[in-house]
C-alpha cells in the first residue's frame, strides 16, 4: 500500500522539473511513511511513497525490468501475485524481487497490457512507463478500491493517488466545478470522473488510460456481469468462497487485524480469519448516543471467537476534526460516517498496519433497507398504468409535505414521487440526501445547474436496463455509491493514518460470484443478505444475524444543537466567509433556526454548509492550508 505521483510530457514539450515531482510525492507522505523514491528521465517522472507490507526489504518502487525497458510505480495489493509469478518464471521471466507489484511489470512484458490487467486479482492503481515507445499507462482496479487522479495541461499528463498531488502542478487553486458542487449538495460526494476542481479528473474504476505522444486512449479492462443463476444458492459454497477471499487477503509481513462493528459483514470476515489464523486483533468504535453503540455486539463476537478486541469511543469533538477530514476527503463530502471511520482507523494503526474490513457485503447481498423499498416501488410500477403514475402520482409526491423524521415506508410523498418515474429515478431519489430542487435553492444563481442529476448516472445505468430489478439496483450501487462514496471514505481515512485496509468481500472473484447468485437468494421475503446469513448461521452469533441493520453514522442532528452549534453559528455570523460566495446564507440561517428550535430536522443541509466551509478553508487548495 503506497502513494504514487508523477507526469509525462508529450514530444516537443518540456518536462517539469524534479522539484515538482518531489512536491507531488511529498504531499501524500501519509500514504507511505517508510520510503520515498523517484524515477526521472527526459520525458517522464515517477514518484513513490511506500508503506512496506510485502517484500519489506526488497520491494521499493519504482520497479524496473533488467533491460530498462519498463518502469513502474504501484499502489495496492495483488492477491494472486504468487500464482502469476510462477507462471511468469515458467515462461522465462526473471523477477528480481518478491514484490507483488513486480508481476505487473513482467506481466505487461509477457502478456501485454490488456492480458496482464485481465489476470490481476487485487486492489491497485499504477503508472507504467514503456521507454520503448514513450507510452505511459495508468490503471485502476475494477471496483475503484484504490484512487487515481489525472490532469492534462499544456501537453503534460499529471497523475497522483490523491487530488492534492496533482494540484501541485497548478499555479494556484483551479476553478471550482459547479456540477461537482451540485453532486456534493444532493448526493454528498462527487461522481467520477468529476472532482471539485475543473481540469482534474478521477480515473474511472476498471479503466486504463494510455498516454502516447500527447494523446490519450481509455479502455475498460473489467466489468461486473450480473447473470443471476450462474452461481449456486448454496450456503456452504458461499462460506467457502468467502474463506478463499479472506485467505488471499491475509498475506502480510507486518501486523494484520480487522475492523469489527458487530454487524454481519465484519463479523463474517473476522470469523473466517479466526478459522485460518491463531490470533486476531479486532478494532471497534462506538458512538455514545443511545442506540448507536454497536460495541456490545462486537464484544459478543470477539469473546466467542477468542479475538482480542480494542475499543474506542467517538466523542462529539468532531469540530476539531473538520480541517483534517476536509484535507483528506478533498471535497465537500457529507457522509457523516467519515468521522468514526477516521477514529477506527486511528485506533487500528496503534495495533496493526493492515486491517480487513467488511465493506461490500451490502452491495453484493442487498443489505440496505432502501433496496427493499426500491423493489417494492418497482412492483407497483408494473401494476399501475404509466399515465396515472407520471400524470398524477409523480406531481402529487413532489407536492407532498416533507417529513425527514418519518421512516421512509411511511413517507407517502417519497413513494408517490418515485412511482412517478422509472426504476432509475427511484434508485436516485433513495440515495439523494438533499432533493435537487432544495439543493438549487441553497446554491447562489451563478453556481446552479439546470440539468437533472439523473443525467450524471444514465451512462452507468444503460448496461443494466435489461436486468431484473434487484440486479439493476445492486449494479448501480457498485458503480456509484460504493466506488464514489464508501471506498473513497475508507481509502482516505485509512491512508491518513498510514493504515492499509483490505476488503475481501470486494475481491473480484467474490463479486463476480455474488453477481451470479439468484436474486431471491440475496433478498427474500423482505430480508436482505438471505444467503450470507444462512452461510454465517452457526458460525456468527444469532443475535448479530437477526438484529436490525445499524448504520455507521454520527448523531449530527443532535450535535448541531450541542457540540457543533458553536461552529455552525461562527460560519453563519461571518458574512465574508468564502462559502457564501457559493451558498445562499438566507435559507441556511432560516434552517439553523428551525433546527435549533426542534421544529425541523435540517441537519443534512447544515452539515453540507459545514462540510463545504471546511473544504474551502482546509481542503487541498484551501485558503487556510
Amino acid at each position: 500500500m503506497c502513494g504514487i505521483a508523477g507526469f509525462a510530457a508529450a514530444p516537443g514539450r518540456q518536462r517539469p522539473e524534479q522539484a515538482l515531482l518531489e512536491r507531488m510525492t511529498s504531499v501524500i507522505a501519509h500514504r507511505g511513511p517508510d520510503a520515498m523514491d523517484f524515477h526521472l528521465d527526459d520525458a517522464c517522472g515517477l514518484g513513490h511513497r511506500r508503506l512496506a507490507i510485502i517484500d519489506v526489504s526488497g520491494g521499493r518502487n519504482p520497479l524496473e525490468d533488467s533491460d530498462g525497458h519498463v518502469a513502474l510505480v504501484f499502489n495496492g495489493e495483488i492477491y494472486n501475485h504468487e500464482l502469476l509469478r510462477s507462471e511468469l518464471v515458467a515462461a522465462g521471466r526473471k523477477p528480481r524481487t518478491q514484490s507483488d507489484g513486480e508481476v505487473i511489470l513482467h506481466g505487461y512484458l509477457h502478456w501485454g497490457l490488456r492480458g496482464m490487467l485481465r489476470k490481476l486479482r487485487g486492489m491497485f492503481a499504477f503508472a507504467l512507463l514503456d521507454r520503448r515507445n514513450g507510452s505511459l499507462h495508468l490503471a485502476r482496479d475494477p471496483l475503484g478500491i484504490k484512487p487515481l487522479f489525472v490532469s492534462e495541461q499544456h501537453g503534460v499528463m499529471y497523475f497522483g493517488s490523491e487530488m492534492k498531488a496533482v494540484l501541485e502542478a497548478f499555479a494556484g487553486r483551479p476553478q471550482l466545478d459547479p456540477r461537482a458542487l451540485f453532486q456534493c449538495a444532493t448526493l454528498g460526494y462527487c461522481l467520477a470522473p468529476r472532482t471539485p476542481y475543473l481540469g482534474v479528473e478521477s480515473l474511472m474504476p476498471g479503466t486504463c488510460l494510455s498516454w502516447h505522444e500527447g494523446k490519450r486512449r481509455v479502455h475498460r479492462h473489467h466489468e461486473v456481469v450480473f447473470e443471476p443463476g450462474r452461481s449456486p444458492d448454496d450456503p456452504e459454497e458461499c462460506w467457502s468462497r468467502l474463506g478463499d477471499s479472506v485467505q488471499s487477503h491475509l498475506m502480510s509481513e507486518v501486523p494484520l487485524g480487522a475492523f469489527l462493528s458487530g454487524g454481519i459483514d465484519s463479523s463474517a470476515v473476522v470469523t473466517s480469519m479466526r478459522e485460518r489464523v491463531d490470533s486476531v486483533d479486532a478494532i471497534s468504535v462506538g458512538v455514545t448516543s443511545a442506540g448507536l453503540d454497536e460495541r456490545p455486539f462486537a464484544r459478543e463476537v470477539a469473546e466467542g471467537l477468542g479475538v482480542r478486541l480494542h475499543e474506542e469511543t467517538a466523542e462529539p469533538g468532531i469540530a476539531e476534526l473538520l480541517p483534517d477530514l476536509a484535507w483528506h476527503l478533498e471535497a465537500p463530502y457529507t457522509d457523516t460516517s467519515a468521522a468514526p471511520t477516521w477514529l477506527v482507523c486511528e485506533a487500528a494503526r496503534r495495533h496493526v498496519t493492515v486491517a480487513l474490513s467488511g465493506d461490500g457485503g451490502d452491495e453484493n447481498f442487498a443489505g440496505y433497507r432502501r433496496t427493499r423499498y426500491d423493489l417494492l416501488e418497482e412492483l407497483w410500477r408494473g401494476r399501475l398504468p404509466g399515465g396515472l403514475r407520471r400524470g398524477l402520482l409523480g406531481p402529487l409526491g413532489r407536492a407532498w409535505p416533507r417529513g425527514e423524521w418519518v421512516p421512509r415506508p411511511l413517507r407517502a410523498g417519497t413513494m408517490l414521487r418515485n412511482l412517478g418515474g422509472d426504476w432509475l429515478d427511484g434508485w436516485l431519489h433513495s440515495l439523494t440526501r438533499i432533493p435537487e430542487s432544495a439543493a438549487r435553492e441553497l446554491l447562489r444563481p451563478e453556481w446552479q445547474t439546470s440539468e437533472p442529476l439523473r443525467a450524471d448516472v444514465e451512462e452507468r445505468a444503460a448496461p443494466l436496463q435489461d436486468l431484473d430489478p434487484l440486479s439493476r439496483v445492486l449494479g448501480m450501487d457498485l458503480s456509484t455509491w460504493l466506488s464514489d462514496d464508501i471506498l473513497v471514505k475508507v481509502d482516505r481515512m485509512s491512508m491518513a493514518h498510514s493504515l492499509e485496509v483490505r476488503v475481501p468481500l470486494l475481491d473480484t472473484d467474490f463479486v463476480d460470484y455474488a453477481a451470479g447468485l439468484p436474486s431471491e437468494s440475496k433478498l427474500r421475503g423482505g430480508e436482505g443478505k438471505h444467503l450470507l446469513k444462512r452461510a454465517c448461521r452457526g458460525r456468527v452469533p444469532d443475535s448479530v444475524l437477526d438484529r436490525p441493520k445499524q448504520g455507521f453514522h454520527l448523531p449530527v442532528n443532535e450535535w448541531l444543537r450541542g457540540p457543533l452549534a458553536g461552529r455552525l453559528n461562527e460560519i453563519l455570523a461571518d458574512g465574508n466567509a468564502e462559502v457564501f460566495e457559493l451558498l445562499d446564507p438566507e435559507p441556511l440561517a432560516r434552517f439553523a433556526q428551525q433546527h435549533a428550535s426542534g421544529k425541523r430536522d435540517r441537519s443534512t443541509e447544515l452539515w453540507f454548509l459545514i462540510a463545504t466551509d471546511a473544504f474551502l478553508r482546509s481542503g487541498p487548495g484551501g485558503s487556510e492550508r
